[in-house]
């Protein structure tokens, strides 16, 4: 009881300074007398407050049955069951398309729901990602602007951006917002970091529907390529986008048998090295001695390395082309060590994959000449994934690749397995995708 009157109190004198009781209290009382005064003021408290409640409330007065018309479509959706994806979801509410999508920002967890009345047609595109998904759905040609034209790889978009077909808006501090309202577009797509270089509280402000994306988030080959189902709906190109999706998925788990662990719940990909994989081109298998190259991934910055964990996408590229990853165990999606460390597994890693930023073997021990203790750069087998580029120096890998993983991990298996053999069928060769490259060759 001493709570309730404690609460009580502290939300009268909340109200009273407020309103400003004492001082109108003190404007009445030379006139009408204290116990009038106070009555006078406590009928203008009332009539306040019902002046408040019509003005501000729900809105019952004005719209009867208002209370009685059920849940609202924003808490109606009927949401559809994805297979691998965990930062997207899409749905139905009164006949129009839902799609929501989560974006680890930082600690903290972006949540943007878009609703899709009828398909977009001019869209401002600011993520490569993006454009690899469009292109693959035939929907480029709704894009109005990008964020920079240098790093667009697809050659008749960068053309359109050259010739001025397509407009540049900036990305992050240097976006031009006027730009923006000036193209008149029905959409709006970035993604989210966390870092200084996001946009999308500025873009916010503009009142168009924004798509915050983050299929870079997602941990396997098959949840980023789910995301075209999610593209498929905005463009209005969904029966195109799952036919694609289903197509990729079958020739995927074909290409790349997995083992099913039963403590998984039978989820292609999450196997471990004892229990191996095979696959159509000869690959590792627990019952047969195949190889199984082992792969060291990231690169040391300040003496301290980086390197994806072992649930991450990197890791599961690696895994679905045949390969053996050292930190196959980790549960994490990134790992920072200490140089020190990885310089004891110098010796362990048949090849090295991802070395940073760098192009060559020179750039790589200008930065660290630690490194050149590493069995694989010693016996140059190290895969960098820039082998496929844009006009203006843009990378295939985090546009279209995004879109082929099965072309993308045969590649990957080509370049990890060179000079190991286990790649004899034809049917492994990549033709003209090749993201990943040996640096040496």
């Amino acid at each position: 009881m001493y709570k309730i009157h404690y609460v009580l109190d502290m939300c009268r004198e909340k109200i009273h300074k407020m309103l400003k009781i004492n001082t109108l209290r003190a404007f009445f009382s030379p006139f009408l007398g204290w116990r009038f005064a106070r009555f006078s003021v406590l009928a203008a408290l009332g009539c306040f407050f019902c002046v408040f409640s019509a003005g501000c409330g729900d809105g019952s007065s004005r719209e009867v049955g208002r209370k009685n018309a059920g849940p609202s479509c924003a808490d109606s959706v009927a949401w559809d069951s994805l297979q691998y994806s965990r930062m997207f979801r899409l749905g139905h509410a009164c006949g129009d398309g839902v799609v929501e999508v989560r974006s680890i920002v930082g600690r903290d967890t972006l949540v943007r729901r878009v609703v899709v009345k009828e398909p977009f047609r001019r869209v401002v595109v600011l993520s490569s990602a993006q454009i690899g998904f469009m292109v693959r759905l035939g929907a480029e040609d709704r894009i109005v602007a990008v964020g920079e034209g240098k790093y667009v790889v697809d050659s008749s978009l960068y053309a359109k951006v050259e010739s001025g077909g397509i407009a540049e808006v900036g990305n992050g501090p240097s976006i031009s917002l006027e730009k923006v309202v000036a193209l008149k577009p029905d959409l709006l797509m970035t993604f989210a970091t966390g870092g200084s270089f996001d946009d999308y509280e500025r873009l916010l402000t503009l009142g168009i529907p924004l798509l915050v994306s983050s299929e870079w988030q997602e941990d396997h080959p098959l949840a980023k390529m789910e995301w075209i189902k999610l593209f498929g709906m905005i463009f209005g190109k969904e029966t195109l986008a799952d036919s694609i999706y289903e197509q990729t998925k079958t020739d995927y788990l074909s290409s790349f048998v997995f083992r099913l662990s039963s403590k998984n719940g039978g989820v292609a990909g999450e196997v471990s090295p004892a229990e191996g994989v095979a696959d159509a081109a000869g690959g590792r298998s627990g019952g047969e001695a195949s190889p199984c190259p082992r792969v060291i991934a990231g690169m040391a910055y300040g003496g301290v390395w980086y390197a994806p964990g072992g649930r991450s996408y990197t890791a599961q590229l690696i895994r679905g082309a045949g390969g053996c990853y050292l930190w196959e165990s980790d549960t994490t999606r990134e790992m920072r060590l200490s140089l020190e460390e990885v310089m004891l597994l110098a010796d362990s890693a048949d090849v090295w994959v991802n070395p940073g930023a760098f192009g060559s073997a020179e750039e790589i021990l200008a930065a660290e000449p630690r490194v050149g203790n590493l069995r694989a750069l010693r016996e140059r087998r190290v895969i960098q994934n820039d082998g496929r580029k844009g006009p203006g120096g843009g990378n295939d890998f985090y546009e279209s690749a995004v879109t082929r993983p099965v072309e993308l991990v045969r590649n990957l298996r080509e370049c990890i397995f060179a000079g190991f053999g286990g790649v004899t069928d034809e049917k492994m060769k990549t033709s003209h995708y090749k993201w990943y490259r040996n640096i040496y060759n």
